[in-house]
Parts: structure tokens; C-alpha cells; sequence
């Protein structure tokens, strides 16, 4: 058992509904229970790191989870964590060596509150209680969002390093501001009770295209010109748009300087559904046209193109990987060309690219294999009639004379027998031939889920 879980369980959290419960611990325990998890995943992901030989070349399925596949960023919602952990959680058994998992947990000594330090447990034990199959077989690894470094000369280069990002994301915020729709609300007026800021804008920054910060407004927040409606709203420009809009684009920042000071040194690509969580990583390594490329074209394949039922388990998703470990290795080295090739012929590869060439080049595959193995059982099935057909018409003839039934069985399992075996080679055939026969296996166990 991985031992941020064991962790969890020695504190009563075993299912997914468990993470809900965290705000009703005793301030004593949510700090305890912070600081352990923290300290845990923190010295585990030192270790790693320390052991970690880098190669210098990127792994093609490794990866760094952005902050929505999370389920952290945007919509609180549970439900809609769930649904981004699931879809995190089955690309990474259908591809991933290893898919790095931050965790919102932040050091216990900047925690201004134990409600703060409870929502930051909540939310990392939900996340690994719901990866639990994959966090125990190795294959998701979760960390906290610091970087270690070799020496001061290096600590000191990655800090400039991540103030210009942090700079890049405060132009950005300028920039892109015409694109949001920003109001602020009386907290006498909203629903928490708490100053609130509702801001609208386009789905590639924003899931369901808008969210509501909670923050804490200073004396001189509220101007003196507004003019609130009904509700208690006015729309807010200028500077303080800028500062509520800068929790996005700082967040975005934050999450790029820790893949590259980070998630680059595992030799990991970045994993995001949308393309607003890349662009300044786009920017910073736009001169990497193949890198760009095939990312793009991996975090196209979040769209689940893959003919797959949602609900496979995930712990029997593992299963088969392990029991087909060759076919998923050539399954995986056949997905890494495909998107290489859609990557080469264009360098902004979208959704719809992806689609259309699995379309082209994986659905007759797996088409060919389906019918390759229904003829096979037609086969096999009128072999069998035929033979037991024989035997029938032979014990007629009283050719077995005084041990029918005993003949009966013996033949009839022997002709099955025979069967068995030939459609057992034919399976081990397919295994061979076909690059894709992984996925045919999660189409048929699905089929009988």
C-alpha cells in the first residue's frame, strides 16, 4: 500500500465520500494530518528525485497532471473532481509510465487557517483515494509543488527563472483581460456571505466558462462610484479586474515554472485538457516544434477518441495491462508513431485532427481483429457440431458398442479440447500481428462488465 494512503486510512478516509468529512475533524487533527501528508509526500518526492537518473531525453508517457485534471481548478463541485480524476485516471492506465500528480497542499507554515488546511486535505485525499489502483501500482506518483536543487548556483538560476514566468503571467493578465467578464458582489448579498467575484470567460481558461473567487477586500476595494443592482453586483474594470484576474493567469504560471523545474527534470511532458493551461509553456518552448506538437497532440487524446466503456474499473484495467504486458508495450509504441505522425503534418494539432486520424488508421485495425475473431469462433463452433454430429450418428452404427457414455464424454471433450487450443493460438496469433490487439482485450472484458 502506498503510505500517503495507509496514511489516510490510519485517519478513517478509505473511500472517495471520506475526503467530505476532513471539515468536520478537530483543528488538532486536520493540522496533524496535514503536516504528516505533507511531510510524507514532500520526503518521498525528495528521494525520487535524489535517485532519479535523468537520461535527458523526454519519456513520451510521462507526465505532469495539470491543476483542472486534477479536479482542483475552477469548479469546486465534487462531482466534477471526480469526473476530471476518472478521465486523469483512465489515460493513465491506457498510456502512462508514470503521471506525476501534484497535490494542493501547500507548507503547514504559510496556512493562514485550519479551514484552509482542511480544504487542502480534502481535496488531495480525494484525488488519491479515487487513483488509489494506480497511486499503489506506481503508475500515478503524487508530490507537492516544490523543486529541489543540487546547489545555490542552481537554486539561484531557477529563481530568476520562475520570477520571469511569474512577470509573463502578469502581462498576460493584461492582455487577455477584454476576453472576461468580471462582477463583484456585497457579501451582505451572497450566498456565502463573503465578498465574492464572479468571472465569466472562455472555456479554454475557464471550466464551464466561469468561476467564483471568495477573497478578503481590503478598505479601499469598494469604489465609491459604483453602482450595485438588485443583486448587490457591479461589474469591475481597471486595476482591481486585473487582481482578480490574475488568480487565473498566476495560477498558470505557478503550475509552468513547476513543470519546468520540475516535471522537465523526470523527463516528463505537460498534460492539460485545456489549451489555456499550456500557453505560456507553448511560449517558453515554442522553439521545440516537435515537442509542442506531440504534446498537443497527447493532450488531444484527453478527449477520449478511445472506443472504450467509461465504466471499466480501473483496477481491472490494470489487470489486463498486466496480463497483456507485450501487447500494451507494442499498443503504446504504436499510439507514440500515430501521434508523431500527426504531429509531423501539423504543428497546431487539435481534437479533431487526433479523431479523424484514429479514425483512419486504428478503427480498421481493430475492425479487422473483431472480424478475424468472430470468424474464428464461427469456425471453431462448426467444428465442434460437425464432430459431435459424427459421433452421434456412429453410436447409432453401435460402433462404441458397450461404453457409449464414457465414448460420448472422451470424444466430445477432445473435440473441444482441439478447439480450445486452436483459439488459443489464433488469440496468440492476433497478439503477435496486430499493434492494437491491447485495446481489442478492453473492448471485449468491457462487453462483459
Amino acid at each position: 500500500m502506498d503510505p500517503a494512503i495507509e496514511l489516510l486510512e490510519e485517519h478513517g478516509l478509505v473511500r472517495d465520500g471520506d475526503s467530505l468529512r476532513v471539515i468536520e475533524f478537530s483543528k488538532a487533527k486536520i493540522e496533524r494530518l496535514h503536516r504528516k501528508l505533507y511531510t510524507l509526500v514532500m520526503e518521498r518526492q525528495k528521494e525520487d528525485l535524489s535517485e532519479f537518473s535523468d537520461k535527458g531525453e523526454i519519456d513520451p508517457f510521462s507526465f505532469v497532471a495539470s491543476k483542472s485534471l486534477r479536479g482542483v481548478a475552477d469548479c469546486g463541485g465534487y462531482y466534477c473532481r471526480l469526473h476530471q480524476l476518472d478521465l486523469l485516471g483512465r489515460y493513465a492506465a491506457l498510456y502512462a509510465t508514470q503521471v506525476i500528480l501534484p497535490l494542493p497542499l501547500h507548507d503547514p507554515s504559510q496556512l493562514n487557517s485550519e479551514l484552509e488546511a482542511a480544504r487542502e486535505v480534502s481535496h488531495a485525499s480525494l484525488a488519491l483515494l479515487r487513483l488509489r489502483p494506480l497511486v499503489d501500482a506506481g503508475i500515478v506518483f503524487p508530490v507537492v509543488m516544490r523543486s529541489f536543487h543540487r546547489c545555490e548556483h542552481e537554486h539561484a538560476w531557477a529563481g530568476k527563472r520562475i520570477e520571469f514566468i511569474r512577470k509573463l503571467g502578469v502581462k498576460a493578465t493584461k492582455l487577455f483581460q477584454s476576453e472576461f467578464r468580471v462582477r463583484y458582489q456585497l457579501p451582505e448579498k451572497a450566498p456565502t456571505g463573503l465578498p465574492s467575484a464572479y468571472i465569466d470567460g472562455p472555456e479554454d481558461f475557464l471550466e464551464h466558462n466561469g468561476i467564483i473567487l471568495l477573497f478578503n477586500e481590503g478598505d479601499d476595494w469598494r469604489s465609491k462610484g459604483w453602482r450595485y443592482d438588485a443583486d448587490g453586483m457591479v461589474e469591475v474594470r481597471g486595476l482591481r479586474k486585473v487582481f482578480l484576474l490574475h488568480e487565473i493567469f498566476g495560477g498558470i504560471a505557478d503550475e509552468t515554472s513547476f513543470y519546468l523545474e520540475y516535471g522537465r527534470r523526470k523527463n516528463a511532458r505537460y498534460l492539460a485538457s485545456r489549451s489555456g493551461e499550456t500557453f505560456l509553456l507553448d511560449l517558453l518552448t515554442r522553439r521545440d516544434e516537435e515537442l509542442s506538437a506531440t504534446s498537443a497532440a497527447l493532450n488531444a487524446c484527453m478527449d477520449q477518441v478511445l472506443p472504450l466503456p467509461n465504466d471499466l474499473p480501473l483496477a481491472r484495467l490494470l489487470r489486463i495491462r498486466r496480463e497483456e504486458r507485450d501487447s500494451f508495450a507494442r499498443y503504446r509504441l504504436a499510439v507514440g508513431r500515430f501521434l508523431t505522425d500527426v504531429a509531423k503534418k501539423k504543428k497546431r494539432v487539435g481534437k479533431r485532427e487526433v479523431r479523424n486520424a484514429f479514425r483512419e488508421q486504428i478503427e480498421p485495425e481493430l475492425l479487422k481483429m473483431r472480424q478475424e475473431v468472430n470468424e474464428e469462433r464461427r469456425r471453431q463452433v462448426r467444428r465442434i457440431v460437425g464432430g459431435v454430429g459424427a459421433m452421434v450418428a456412429s453410436l447409432k452404427l453401435g460402433m462404441f458398442g458397450a461404453i457409449p457414455a464414457l465414448a460420448s464424454g472422451a470424444v466430445g471433450a477432445k473435440l473441444l479440447g482441439e478447439a480450445a487450443t486452436k483459439t488459443c493460438e489464433h488469440g496468440s496469433n492476433l497478439r503477435e500481428k496486430n499493434d492494437f490487439y491491447f485495446l481489442l482485450r478492453l473492448t471485449r472484458e468491457g462487453g462483459e462488465a
